[in-house]
């Protein structure tokens, strides 16, 4: 794995711990001390309530599923007994992920939830007949997750590195299903989405897809009434030259929406285009992916209606005629068009006539917005007065050292553990450190002169280490990645809470981050929570990117910086979805990114003069309130937004830098104006309501060099029409 990347691109502890050893027997629950008042997250508390199925008792991991409900399971391979989930039924996997055998999911079922899983080389099956409703699949690697004739809907897929192929050509339908961060590596076919007319399937939304290097047709998708992607990456697809079709192959559609579409192809053994696409109306945001490949230009229908905002390599044919459908592209760059909006190849500088379907196609229908968190108040063992209270305590340093170098997994029970000098954890797939929760096991910094972990290369195994349930605090760094590191991937991180440190989390001119998932992990009061630190002059030993990597459910309070990434090697396609940024100085500091995301967070009480910097970021469905930033919500180059809610009466885009910025605000609502008293801006405007600029309030609006050319004047009806469900 570690080449092929490189080839793609360039006081004493208290112990106590709840086993149980027997179905027959009801769990018995001890209660050890623990800090008053404190426990753990909510999803944490579900896991350690869980009936603990040690793998001598793997045959009967079916009776413990129908007699307990829920079942987590030790580290250990549970293969060779297939397994029924039905409604209301848990398996939690080990945090390395769990080797099981098949996996089915009963018609009928619903609030099934598998997490952290590996049925390597098996299939997890949505079976055919009634309703499969409000179930979660999160972190499942290496599997088939499929569907014939099924009926799948209002499901949650998070973090699902295995092919989904859902075949509902015939009969049965999935809808309003949810998959964030899906990544597929080396398959064929990645993504299959078949629906039928009779009983329609629509509203699935993908949030970041990585389609990694297919050996051969990457997706086959076909007769859906609507689909969007927001964050598609794909990679080398048709690799070995074993395909045919386009990497996005998408026939008989109704709406389709992609944004942020990056990638390219150049390494394949065959070319194929990007997409060939047939649908009723085509929206494009942000897409910069090459198109060409050697049999020829991606394609879309002629009956198909085309909105495309900002974007590059913008060649596509039509595949079919007569041309009926209409092409309204803006700020196309490359091509001498990137202040231009063109309706038909031809640039607006004027009120379009006959605008109707065009402003048809902008307003869209009103669906259900996504829901959004609520936030728990993150558990603080130690208190207020932690810093003092550790003076005097007992070093626990070699105890845990001597875990991770004999047990690999250093298993930690409920209890603080002080520690006089660095953890040093190998990364080669089988170290790691597990606790207790968030409110039960912390590991603190004796002083704060030291990383409380130092990661270190590993000259085999996986490019990946372990992290769970678990506080540290103090220290100068939580995790701390030093140059000698070669590459992290693949790493799946949880339940997490970095707090009271320099950096929570530091890549120091490491090789690379790639492909990893941070489930839950919270940074507060540190200087930087994650800081990414390349070196500023390029090599690539020390590129220090970070690519396809995601956030989810994180929360980042009371830092100087939230996030500090400025890459000399430019970063893709990184993700914070569902996160919390609140009483920070600066949420971003980034630059030298290629299509990062922020969906569904919340940006509140910031206090410094900017809440994002330098780097565009793309906000979806965000939402910023309560801040007090002294200059403007955003300085940088530019910015993507769509369906946010900015209340807060600051302006948005800083006046105190002199270079172009490019602003693209869709279906928003904002306070502040959007306007500069110094430095150029470009920009367009849609279906958003600018309360403070009311005068281009309105349905399409080009902001080329400042000045506004209203091209739809129609009054906006803002709402989000991405992350939605219908």
């Amino acid at each position: 794995m570690k080449h092929l990347i490189y080839f793609l691109l360039f006081s004493t502890a208290v112990f106590s711990q709840n086993y149980h050893y027997a179905i027959d027997e009801a769990p018995t629950k001890t209660t050890p001390p623990v800090t008053p008042g404190v426990n753990n997250q909510k999803e944490e508390i579900e896991y350690f309530n869980a009936y603990l199925l040690p793998v001598t008792q793997k045959a009967t991991i079916q009776a413990a599923l129908d007699k307990y409900g829920s079942v987590r399971l030790e580290k250990g391979d549970y293969t060779g007994v297939d397994i029924v989930m039905k409604s209301n039924q848990r398996l939690y996997g080990y945090s390395t992920l769990s080797p099981v055998s098949n996996i089915t999911i009963a018609a009928g079922s619903s609030n099934v939830l598998l997490q952290d899983l590996l049925p390597n080389g098996k299939t997890i099956t949505f079976q055919a007949g009634g309703v499969i409703s409000n179930c979660t699949l999160k972190s499942i690697k290496w599997a088939t997750v499929k569907a014939t004739n099924a009926q799948i809907e209002n499901n949650l897929f998070i973090n699902v590195m295995s092919a989904i192929q859902f075949d509902c050509s015939a009969s049965g339908y999935f809808r309003n299903n949810k998959i964030i961060k899906h990544q597929v590596h080396g398959t064929s076919n990645q993504l299959v989405m078949k629906g039928n007319s009779t009983t329609p399937s629509y509203g699935n939304v993908h949030l970041h897809s990585n389609f990694l290097t297919p050996a051969g047709d990457a997706t086959d998708i076909n007769n859906l009434q609507s689909m969007t992607f927001v964050g598609l990456d794909s990679e080398a697809w048709n690799f070995s030259g074993t395909g045919t079709k386009p990497m996005l192959y998408m026939q008989n559609m109704g709406n389709v929406k992609i944004t942020d579409f990056g990638g390219g192809n150049s390494y394949s053994a065959v070319q194929t285009p990007t997409f060939d696409i047939t649908a009723n109306n085509l929206f494009f945001f942000n897409k910069l992916i090459q198109g060409e490949g050697t049999s020829g230009a991606p394609s879309v229908a002629g009956k198909t209606n085309v909105l495309y905002f900002v974007g590059e390599h913008d060649t596509y044919k039509r595949s079919t005629s007569p041309v009926t459908g209409f092409d309204l592209k803006a700020h196309i760059r490359g091509i001498g068009l990137d202040k231009e909006v063109t309706l038909s190849g031809t640039s607006q500088n004027a009120a379009i006539s006959s605008s109707s379907p065009i402003s048809t196609a902008i307003l869209g229908t009103k669906y259900t917005p996504f829901s959004r968190t609520t936030w728990e108040t993150l558990p603080d063992p130690l208190g207020a007065n932690w810093a003092s209270d550790r003076s005097g305590k007992t070093d626990n340093t070699s105890y845990i050292q001597n875990l991770i170098n004999t047990k690999g997994i250093a298993e930690l029970p409920e209890g603080t553990f002080y520690i006089s000098s660095t953890l040093k954890m190998p990364v080669d797939g089988t170290k790691g450190i597990i606790g207790a929760g968030t409110g039960k096991t912390v590991i603190v910094g004796l002083k704060d002169d030291f990383p409380l972990i130092t990661l270190s290369e590993s000259a085999t195994g996986d490019n990946n280490f372990v992290l769970s349930h678990l506080t540290l605090q103090g220290g100068s760094v939580g995790v701390y990645a030093p140059d000698e590191m070669d590459l992290i991937a693949f790493t799946n991180l949880k339940y997490v809470v970095f707090r009271n440190q320099n950096y929570g989390i530091h890549l120091y001119r490491i090789f690379g981050l790639d492909n990893c998932f941070f489930d839950s992990l919270s940074f507060v009061n540190c200087n930087i929570g994650f800081f990414q630190d390349p070196n500023p002059v390029y090599t690539i030993k020390e590129a220090g990117y970070v690519d396809k990597v995601v956030f989810y459910n994180g929360q980042f309070l009371n830092c100087g910086t939230a996030v500090s990434m400025k890459a000399t090697r430019a970063d893709n396609l990184n993700a914070w979805i569902n996160c919390k940024f609140d009483g920070n100085s600066l949420a971003f500091d980034i630059s030298g990114h290629n299509f990062p995301i922020a969906a569904n967070c919340d940006f509140t009480n910031h206090k410094g003069p900017h809440i994002i910097r330098d780097a565009p970021l793309s906000l979806y469905s965000c939402n910023f309130y309560n801040n007090a930033s002294t200059d403007a919500i955003i300085r940088g180059q530019g910015s993507f937004m769509e369906g946010c809610t900015l209340q807060d009466n600051i302006p948005v885009f800083s006046s105190t830098v002199h270079y172009n910025m490019s602003n693209y605000i869709l279906n928003s609502t904002i306070r502040g104006t959007v306007t500069r008293t110094y430095g150029m801006t470009q920009g367009v405007y849609v279906n958003s309501n600018l309360q403070s600029n009311t005068a281009f309030s309105k349905l399409l609006v080009n902001m080329k060099d400042n000045v506004p050319i209203i091209l739809i004047n129609e009054t906006p009806n803002p709402y989000p029409q991405l992350l939605v469900t219908q």
